[in-house]
């Protein structure tokens, strides 16, 4: 019994994480990230032309998320964030090749009761089709940017992406991509294989 419960909650977890966020990091290997125990805005006001509720939104997700990671706001801090919020439509195809429900292209062709041919009746395949699915859908992205505040240098770049259907910004799935890309900083030292 107990490992029917471990397993079905090993398979709960991973399906949980299957529709997470996706994340990419890069960042500056010559940086000493312990260092690092405040932060300030690169822009502490809205950016020109952005939705300055998103804006507000974004930036205390952020802030709640380097806070919960030990992080406090400072003038001017060890380092500086900033961020930008992007979607793009994407269409991904899946084609999963021709399916023949039947025989095909038996026929009477050139050559008796062959495979089909040039001549008679059958040759090209009977009734098979190909099986394509076309999935569009919106692709959300916030990318963050951490600099050195001392030499004004990026030092670490996160990217979450989110896939949606709908319109609407999914607010929770917004924080989430936020924490899950955040939970990347500071990166972990390399820890070399023998």
């Amino acid at each position: 019994m107990r490992a029917l419960r471990f397993t079905l909650a090993a398979s709960l977890l991973l399906s949980a994480c299957a529709y997470g966020p996706t994340v990419r990091t890069d960042f500056d290997s010559a940086v000493n990230f312990q260092n690092y125990r405040t932060y300030s805005w690169i822009e502490p006001s809205v950016p020109q032309g952005m939705n300055p509720l998103m804006f507000a939104r974004v930036q205390g997700s952020i802030d709640r998320a380097l806070a919960a990671r030990g992080y406090t706001p400072g003038h001017p801090g060890d380092f500086a964030v900033s961020f930008t919020v992007g979607e793009r439509d994407r269409v991904r195809v899946y084609d999963y090749g021709p399916y023949y429900p039947g025989w095909g292209g038996l026929g009477w062709g050139r050559h008796w009761g062959g495979w089909g041919g040039w001549g008679g009746w059958g040759g090209w395949g009977g009734w098979g089709y190909s099986d394509i699915d076309v999935d569009q859908y919106l692709e959300r992205s916030v990318v963050i940017d951490i600099y050195d505040n001392a030499t004004k240098r990026p030092v670490w770049h996160g990217v979450a992406s989110n896939n949606e259907y709908s319109n609407g910004v999914n607010y929770t799935k917004l924080d989430e991509a936020v924490v899950a890309a955040l939970a990347q900083f500071p990166p972990q030292p390399q820890v070399a294989s023998r």
